[in-house]
């Protein structure tokens, strides 16, 4: 594998993809120091070697229509990155997840002739599965988190490769709750992880009916409930529409050492989804849009599958509860806790996540890294 001094750019443009993108420009550069690299991301692409050109925070929305309010400053942002990675001169660009933005990026490099990995697949299984035809004009290599994945792009030029989800490598196969209650100061107590999400309607929408939730529960004394997020703006927002809720939150700085101590987590739909079930820790799922763009996802049958959560997707099938868009009321969601909360079978799921976490480790470490690297020195 050449050791040769690369340029990369890579574009993370959420937390979720700022932690995965954080982990490969970390690997990268352990293999080879020479690499040079200019990144958009957060927090954790901040703490690596990459020059950061823009932050992530700029695109945090969500939805079909929440979007295009701030579509002119989005797209007027975008071309400010395209234009700072084509005078960058890249040998490959890297867009970390978030398809609506790094493939706009990814048409516009592969005019000026600059390969193109895209590192995270998209939902294709579950959303607009023929996308995969349209994906293989502008990326060149795709790397999936995934197994099931890789089969989904053989119809097409795409050279797909299964590398392992960094953070099934990152959490233990085995967790030990005891040592990771004492980790966070909470020894002896019964952990409610509440994580609604980044993005400020995700928090906006979940905080006031997760809280009433809790709140109905009627949990003793022994429990305390704690939550995380990405930014102090974004603390102080949950905990505003939790103080009006009169719910008291008490704050860690990593979700990973949360769910790896939490008994149970009530949790916005994505990655953190995957997160908890990593940890070992038992969850409710719960996920709500605006009308207009659930009545657009309907109309269009946007949606393949019955679920949407990450383990029911590994699992094929409801292994943890969701509580989706009409459905998602105080009554429904308390009910959904309450039968997890006290599930005689918990071993069983346990068990469950354990072989679909193992199902998610990689052949070999740096896995990502080393295709990236591979896929370079042909393309170079």
């Amino acid at each position: 594998m050449s050791t040769k001094p690369f340029k990369i750019a890579l574009v993370a443009g959420e937390a979720s993809s700022d932690m995965i993108g954080a982990s490969l420009i970390q690997d990268l550069f352990a293999i080879n120091p020479e690499i040079e690299c200019i990144a958009v991301g957060g927090k954790h692409i901040k703490a690596t070697a990459a020059n950061i050109i823009r932050d992530n925070e700029v695109f945090s929305v969500m939805g079909l229509v929440e979007v295009l309010k701030d579509l002119p400053h989005l797209l007027q942002v975008k071309r400010q990155i395209v234009k700072t990675i084509i005078d960058f001169k890249p040998d490959v660009f890297i867009g970390v997840d978030s398809p609506d933005l790094n493939f706009s990026i990814a048409k516009s490099l592969k005019q000026h002739n600059i390969p193109v990995v895209h590192y995270v697949s998209p939902s294709v299984w579950a959303w607009r599965p023929k996308r995969v035809f349209k994906m293989q004009y502008f990326i060149d290599c795709l790397l999936t988190l995934f197994p099931f994945e890789v089969e989904l792009y053989q119809p097409t030029s795409i050279a797909a490769k299964f590398v392992g989800h960094p953070l099934a490598q990152k959490i233990p196969l085995e967790v030990d709750k005891s040592k990771a209650k004492q980790a966070i100061g909470k020894a002896g107590k019964q952990v409610l992880a509440l994580l609604p999400g980044s993005r400020n309607r995700e928090i906006k929408t979940l905080v006031p009916i997760f809280a009433s939730t809790i709140k109905q529960l009627n949990l003793g004394d022994d429990w305390v409930v704690m939550s995380c997020n990405v930014s102090q703006s974004k603390v102080d927002l949950v905990k505003s529409l939790a103080d009006d809720q009169q719910l008291s939150i008490e704050w860690v700085d990593d979700a990973s050492a949360l769910l790896q101590a939490a008994d149970f987590a009530l949790l916005g739909s994505g990655t953190v989804a995957l997160e908890s079930m990593l940890c070992k820790t038992p969850m409710v799922v719960a996920y709500q849009i605006s009308k207009l763009t659930w009545q657009l996802v309907k109309t269009f049958k946007l949606m393949q599958l019955p679920y949407y959560s990450l383990p029911n997707v590994l699992q094929q099938g409801f292994m943890v509860p969701e509580v989706m868009q009409n459905d998602l009321t105080v009554e429904n969601l308390a009910a959904a806790c309450n039968s997890v909360m006290q599930d005689p079978n918990a071993a069983e799921l346990i068990h469950k996540f354990t072989i679909l976490h193992k199902s998610l480790l990689p052949a070999q470490p740096q896995q990502a890294a080393k295709a990236v690297l591979a896929f370079m020195d042909k393309s170079c």
